[in-house]
Parts: structure tokens; sequence; C-alpha cells
């Protein structure tokens, strides 16, 4: 089979067809615009999906046509198409919650192959933003909708999971950490990230603090100088609506699959339906950038690394609020035209009633994502442990991760920095 250009050309072949239509749209699209070879990896796949190529469709195949692999490579010693296939998932996803939230056809590759499927998607009727309210952000309310249903998901998989599970996860590092997360003696509250009132704050460049946000204030509301025009008139139903992202169900995901190995119940709440009574109770588990999940602020002054929104730069700056020798003060995100940083955050620390807490943040989705990767991962999480396992028990911890993404591709997370926390 020759290789298909990879702008994703209009076919003599496909004409008319909206498969192959969908296909252009994908790689023409923001989400793909940084991504090069996930463009080249999706045209390939669906060039030959829709040609009726199926064998041209396997992970070898893929290797040499696409990432330029010899013909002898052996797959189970480089991964390269396993991760760019789970990278080209993710994008897929979030395409079609996002620009691609109205698209008749939904493109997915389902997990252990790598067979495109086309799929129709029942037409939705959209609802229509509050009067004066501003384009940006009812495109993202539009998009954000899309995935409520995620949080459905998970809450029936937590309601299946039972009291108790087999105990451990099968890998010294990830028990030295999750053991000490789930007990048959506490329930564990995992938290999924507010993003309305992220997108909220956002829209208004002004941040808000936790005693605001426990009154149900939008940001802004109380002041009358919201560039914005006023919030809680251009969105009435703000107390009403429980938006999250995918990013939030993923990681929130992962920790119910986690929570199999451990004995002990768990409960899943949304951050804006939290209260101060729950979250003082049994082991927590917070998700999201601190504008997105303000019960963080709670742990503020315990923490040595703090995600810092930067609201009029659309960035996030990781504070180091007290270097060593060779630390800078300031992580400050990089963003070059084939090459960027962006940095998360994670910290282990003991709850106000004898439980543990997790926060798990990110500045952006990639960092987020690698959050998650590294409390999740045996490998990558060993590695943090090597350094400060006791007795095959992970103390508490602050540390802050640094995630490098080339040509669209986010790379393993490292560690930037890190400190061992004294308990209460």
């Amino acid at each position: 089979m020759a290789v298909v250009s990879m702008a994703a050309p209009r076919l003599a072949q496909f004409d008319a067809d909206p498969r192959w239509d969908l296909v252009v749209r994908l790689v023409e699209s923001r989400r793909f615009a940084k991504s090069a070879r996930l463009r080249e990896f999706l045209v390939y796949i669906s060039h030959a999906a829709l040609a009726g190529e199926w064998s041209e469709i396997t992970e070898h195949k893929i290797g040499q046509r696409v990432f330029g692999r010899t013909p002898d490579y052996n797959p189970h010693e480089d991964n390269i198409v396993r991760s760019h296939a789970r990278l080209l998932r993710q994008k897929l996803e979030a395409y079609f919650v996002s620009e691609g939230a109205s698209e008749p056809l939904v493109l997915r590759i389902p997990k252990g192959g790598y067979v495109p499927e086309f799929l129709e998607r029942p037409p939705q009727e959209p609802e229509a933003p509050p009067h004066g309210f501003s384009q940006s952000v009812a495109v993202w309310l539009a998009a954000a909708a899309a995935v409520l249903s995620f949080c459905v998901a998970i809450l029936v998989i937590l309601v299946a999971r039972g009291e108790s599970g087999p105990r451990g996860a099968g890998s010294p590092a990830l028990d030295a950490l999750w053991s000490q997360m789930f007990s048959d003696k506490m329930t564990t509250t995992i938290v999924i990230p507010d993003h309305t009132f992220a997108m909220l704050q956002e829209a208004s460049g002004r941040r808000r603090d936790l005693q605001a946000y426990l009154h149900g204030a939008p940001p802004g509301d109380q002041t009358g100088e919201n560039p914005a025009g006023g919030l809680r008139t251009l969105f009435p139903e703000f107390s009403e609506r429980r938006y999250t992202t995918f990013d939030g169900f993923s990681t929130a995901l992962r920790v119910v699959e986690i929570s199999h190995h451990f004995p002990g119940r768990v409960t899943i709440r949304y951050a804006r339906d939290l209260t101060p009574a729950e979250i003082g109770r049994g082991h927590t588990i917070l998700i999201g950038r601190p504008t997105a999940n303000l019960w963080t602020q709670l742990f503020d002054s315990r923490l040595n690394f703090h995600l810092d929104s930067d609201l009029q730069n659309r960035r996030v700056i990781g504070r180091n609020s007290a270097p060593q020798p060779g630390e800078p003060a300031e992580f400050v995100p990089r963003m070059e035209p084939r090459r960027s940083e962006s940095y998360s955050a994670v910290a282990f620390l003991d709850n106000f009633n004898g439980g543990n807490v997790l926060l798990i943040g990110g500045a952006a989705s990639s960092a987020e994502q690698s959050a998650a990767n590294f409390v999740t991962s045996a490998r990558l999480l060993g590695e943090l442990s090597q350094k400060i396992s006791r007795s095959g028990r992970m103390p508490h911890f602050d540390a802050l991760l640094r995630t490098v993404t080339v040509d669209g591709v986010s790379q393993e997370p490292s560690i930037a920095a890190y400190r061992v926390l004294a308990s209460r």
C-alpha cells in the first residue's frame, strides 16, 4: 500500500463519502494543528479502513508506514505505535466534545486495535445561551455539556464496586501510596473539578476564594466591575450547572480502577456540592487545577509548590515557596513553535481527621493528564518512591512535575522538584 499524502486531500475514490470528509475536518482542526505525526497516523488508518485494506492496519505496518520503522522492528520492544494511539484517542475524544460537538459522525479507535470506527451520533438540540452571553463562553458550555454523561458513568461504576476488594495493586510503589488512600474504616471521597466556575473566572479575569465559592457567588458578581458585563446577568443558571471536563472524568476513572484493589467505600462528589464537613471526614482526592477545585485552598499553607493561575496572561505558573539551591522561585511554562513545557502538581498529605488527602492538578489538559499518569504508573511513581519511601510506605510529599510536548505529542512527566512533608 502506498503511503497517502498526510494532508488528508480530497480523494476521488472517496468523493461524497462523509467519513473521509470527517477525516479532512479532523486533520484541519485546531485540535490537531500542532500534531503532525498524529495527523499522519489518523490519515493512514482511515484511508486503509475506507479502502478495505484491513491487513495494513496492524501495529507493525503502522510502525513502518507512519513512523519510518524498518521491516524487522519489534513492536514488543518499541511501543511508539501504542503510545501515539493513546494520544490519538485522547485528541479524538477532546475534538468531539469541543469544536466537533456538532459532528453528525464520530470517529473512534477502540482499544486493543487500530481500525477506526465511524459512528452516527443522534442530533441534539443545542441549548440557547442566556441573552447577551459571550459566544466563546456559550461554546465552552456546549462542549462541557457533552461530557457530563461521563460523570454519570463514574457514579454507576462506584455504586457497582461494592464495599471492598482485593488488597494490593500489584506494585510496591502503587501500594506504598494508594494503600493509604483506601481503608475499610474510612470512606474515600473523589472530588471532580467544577469547570463551570473555572470558565467564569477565566471569562471575568478574576480569581475567587473558597469563601465566595461556598456562598455560590460567580466571580466578579459583587464588584460590578466584571469586564464580561456581570456574570450573574449573563449566566443566571450558574447555580444549577454541573460541568466538568473529560480530563477530570478520566482522572477520576483511573482512581476508581485503582480503588478496586483495596478495601473500603468510595464516593464521588462534584466540587460545588461538597461541604466542609465532608472534606474533613475520611480520605479525600481533589482533582483539577486551583480555579476548578477551590477546595485545594484549604491545604495551600502546608504546600511548598503551588499552581498559580495568571488569568490575565492565560497561563499557570508553578510557584516555589522556599527554593532550595539550584531551584527557581517560579517554574514558568514555555510555548515554542514545536515544543512546549507545562507543569502539574501532586501532593499527598494528612487530612484534618486522621485520613489522607491526595491533590492531582495541572496547568492544562496535558499537564493534568500527566499528573494522573504519574500517580497511577508503577514506573513513574516508583522514581519518587525510591527517593523517599520508608518501610514500604510513602511519606507525605509535595511534587512539581514537568511535561514536555513536542509536535503535539506529550512526553512522560518528569519530577521538576519535590519535598517530603511533615505530618500534622
